[in-house]
């Protein structure tokens, strides 16, 4: 924005509804806008800041963008809000403004900062607020006398209870009493025997708690000095009866019924041809997972699906577990999909821009696919059928072909190798097409004429070596147009003129004319030394229309020149290039 933005503001905060509405920090700013002393109008954005200087100091609060606000006459209203900023102290606002063109708040180009900045005043309501300190000074010395003199503080440190009984409610429930069973979940230590002065069992133990250091007398007609590991041996064989339950087993050893973590390598050696089967019946599929912890790992799940999978039953995923994501799957028919999970063909990729690369490791010549006819088609397309890739048999197919010669074109054909119909190269270069070029989709279309000069020694022909005065027709295009657009013309001319007298200088013009019209475009090339040879290049655009036909012609002069005998041109072209409406 060129112009030099000057603001005129008022400012005034926003005060609650009737009744007891509370006062927010939210204030009303007002302002008038003018763009190069005139008072602007129309959509603009705004930028507020706060900042505890008027020219310096830091910014207070938040930046606050306003899109998009009306100003009508330079006169334009928007509500701030930073918040719980002011603390008493003086604040200055910054404003930063720009004509609204499309852009939202989070392009932050194109903003001019006005000046200087808002000082913004008090009103009453932040009055009281800045007397509120105080009010509540006062406040907590009252209460203080309700506390004895002692700060809020001292009743909360148990030390300075000096009187009364606390009662058993408000003990912890870890603290014990007398009177209540107590269930120990920590280990008891006893440095004194204690004594039990009631009748029965003094104490009771579950039968799976293990009691350390137990000094029983007898034991099954055993002394408890007879279980000591080094004094004596069980033989497992000896076992003849009942179970060994699982709690007694060993960590390494693992279940049917549970989850099992092997941390060493397994390996199955044997004749079966099935050595491994995994079974569930399970509706949500029958699935296992590949991991790798390592740094870039991943989880991976191949998964039999069952009636409860979404991807549908009867099918095969191969599943990113570290993303959540199927990335490929195959289905009953034989059919793969990748990026997709429903295939509806032997192949089917789907995703965005969704491409396969082939890549030939032998040469850098690229890969290649190859069917029994020895081209390779891509793209299939029946129109008369049902739906995309639904060819019947027997049917036409339309398609893009490459042979081994480097042809490249459309094709079609019914059964059988395919007949060729337009060649955009036949591996020479050259293309064929049997229908209707629509020239505004094709490139510029180039019809180009060019003579060249000879010359032996000093001799040259007549036509093309011209005394001063003299002019010649150099080239001519003539051509139709396929389609409305415009004619570039291109013209070139290479001279140089005989030795002339000193400070004296001959001239060379080169021009373009059409047939039956005026000169489009000239330029010249001054010698003033012997044989100074130049160039003169000229270029102009024509527009054309459809079906009209246009004659286009350079021509050359010399002149000016005294003491210069001859102007030699050495070479000289013209080319018209179309260029279709709309490229």
């Amino acid at each position: 924005m060129r112009a030099v933005l000057v603001v005129t503001v008022s400012v005034c905060l926003l005060s609650g509804a009737a009744g007891a509405q509370p006062v927010s920090t939210a204030f009303t700013y007002q302002g008038v806008l003018d763009s190069a002393g005139q008072p602007a109008t129309g959509l603009h954005d705004f930028r507020f800041r706060l900042y505890t200087g008027l020219t310096s100091g830091s910014q207070d609060g938040p930046t606050l963008c306003a899109d998009n606000v009306a100003v009508a006459d330079g006169r334009f209203t928007v509500e701030l809000d930073f918040g719980g900023v002011y603390a008493g102290s003086t604040r200055y606002l910054e404003i930063d403004a720009r004509p609204d063109a499309g852009q939202g708040c989070g392009v932050t180009t194109g903003f001019t900062t006005l000046a200087p900045r808002q000082r913004l005043a008090a009103t009453p309501y932040a009055m009281h607020a800045l007397s509120a300190g105080s009010a509540s000074t006062a406040t907590t010395a009252a209460n203080a006398a309700l506390f004895n003199g002692q700060a809020p503080s001292f009743y909360t440190n148990a030390a300075n209870l000096a009187s009364g009984t606390l009662s058993d409610a408000r003990l912890s429930s870890n603290i014990t009493t007398l009177n209540t069973a107590q269930a120990f979940s920590g280990v008891k230590m006893f440095n004194a025997a204690p004594v039990f002065a009631s009748a029965g069992a003094p104490f009771q133990v579950s039968s799976t708690t293990k009691v350390t250091g137990l000094n029983a007398d007898l034991l099954d007609g055993i002394d408890s000095a007879g279980f000591a590991a080094a004094s004596h041996s069980h033989d497992a064989g000896a076992i003849s009866s009942g179970t060994l339950v699982d709690a007694r087993l060993s960590a390494n050893i693992p279940r049917l019924n549970t989850s099992n973590t092997f941390t060493a390598a397994l390996a199955h050696s044997g004749s079966a041809q099935t050595p491994l089967s995994l079974v569930s019946t399970n509706t949500g599929g029958t699935w296992t997972t590949l991991s790798n912890t390592s740094v870039g790992g991943r989880a991976f799940n191949l998964i039999a699906t069952g009636s409860g999978n979404s991807e549908g039953v009867g099918k095969l995923l191969l599943r990113d577990a570290s993303a959540g994501s199927v990335r490929a799957t195959l289905d009953a028919s034989g059919r793969l999909g990748l990026g997709t999970t429903a295939p509806d063909d032997l192949l089917h990729l789907a995703g965005g821009d969704a491409a396969a690369r082939f890549r030939n490791t032998n040469d850098p010549g690229g890969a290649y696919l190859r069917n029994t006819w020895g081209t390779l088609q891509l793209g299939l397309y029946n129109p008369g059928a049902s739906a995309w890739g639904v060819i019947a048999a027997g049917a036409q197919r339309s398609m893009l072909g490459m042979d081994s010669t480097g042809q490249v074109g459309t094709l079609t054909n019914v059964s059988g190798p395919p007949a060729w119909r337009n060649v955009i190269d036949d591996g020479s270069g050259n293309a064929t097409f049997a229908g209707r070029l629509d020239a505004p989709t094709m490139p510029g279309i180039e019809y180009a004429q060019t003579f060249r000069d000879s010359r032996n020694g000093e001799l040259c022909s007549v036509a093309y070596c011209l005394n001063q005065g003299d002019s010649v027709a150099l080239n001519s295009v003539t051509f139709t147009a396929p389609a409305d657009g415009f004619v570039l013309l291109l013209a070139n001319a290479a001279v140089s003129v005989d030795p002339c007298l000193p400070g004296t200088g001959a001239k060379f013009e080169l021009k373009i004319d059409e047939v039956g019209g005026p000169t489009l475009v000239n330029g010249q090339h001054t010698g003033r030394d012997a044989f100074e040879a130049g160039t003169v290049n000229l270029n102009w655009v024509v527009p054309i229309s459809a079906g009209s036909t246009r004659t286009f012609k350079s021509g050359g002069l010399a002149y000016d020149g005294a003491g210069c005998s001859k102007t030699y041109i050495w070479s000289t072209s013209l080319q018209a290039i179309f260029i279709p409406k709309g490229l």
